[in-house]
């Protein structure tokens, strides 16, 4: 019962913090251009870490990649990479509809993609360059969907194309979320945003591990790079296991 009170209390405190943040960032509108977004996005995701209690842990650089390329948990992940540097994401068009955190992916710039349309990537691919043209690294979750974060789900090839057709540089990671007992970080599967989000407030420890390999261009195809990127994105998955203790991966 006393736990059950804590959880309450914890989980009140954080959604009065969590729409003031909102709100203030309402009141804070971005310019037009991707820059100013990506910047916006950047300086309010730091105000959404501290307000729902949320500890990112970074090792590594993503330099001057013009993409990071990585494992997808949910949509924590918008927020702890969003606070590391100004960038542009990639998301299914879903999450545009997202209590508060839609509208915050959406005045940050965020590209979304229509999985309903099969001609829905050409466009999404040609956003991608124009945000790196910008100077803006592009974000995006070729695994196409999130997981538990037990491993790596394969890699999708589609959103490869400026990678190997214009030679970007990218900056592969890999996230791992560590959380209080009786709580799922990740968003995956068939769960619903809205009690999922509720249940998360009340958690008593979350950290989120994000590790970035060296940033580097490679060769091939746009189906060979995706696999060489997701074997990189494995083996910092791996990594994160071995330097933080977490429980053990699942099958890669």
């Amino acid at each position: 019962m006393t736990q059950n009170i804590v959880n309450g209390w914890l989980r009140s405190r954080r959604l009065g913090s969590f729409a003031a943040v909102c709100m203030g960032a309402g009141l804070d509108r971005p310019g037009s251009e991707a820059p100013s977004k990506a910047h916006w996005l950047h300086r309010h995701a730091s105000g959404v870490l501290r307000a729902v209690g949320l500890e990112v842990k970074v090792s590594g650089h993503p330099g001057d990649a013009r993409a990071w390329v990585g494992n997808h948990l949910g949509y924590l992940d918008v927020i702890g990479l969003g606070s590391v540097a100004p960038v542009a994401f990639v998301a299914k068009s879903e999450v545009a509809s997202w209590p508060l955190l839609g509208a915050l992916a959406t005045r940050g710039g965020t590209i979304y993609v229509d999985r309903s349309r099969r001609m829905a990537v050409g466009a999404v691919v040609d956003d991608m360059k124009r945000r790196a043209e910008t100077g803006v690294p592009v974000v995006f979750f070729p695994e196409g969907t999130s997981s538990s974060g037990s491993g790596v789900l394969p890699f999708h090839a589609s959103l490869f194309a400026p990678v190997v057709d214009l030679g970007w540089k990218v900056a592969p990671f890999a996230i791992r979320m560590e959380s209080s007992a009786g709580i799922d970080a990740a968003y995956w599967g068939d769960m619903t945003f809205g009690p999922h989000f509720l249940r998360l407030m009340g958690h008593r420890r979350l950290v989120m591990h994000l590790r970035f390999g060296e940033p580097t261009t490679l060769e091939g195809d746009r189906k060979s790079v995706a696999a060489a990127w997701r074997d990189r994105v494995v083996q910092l998955h791996s990594e994160i296991q071995t330097h933080h203790g977490l429980a053990s991966a699942g099958p890669a």
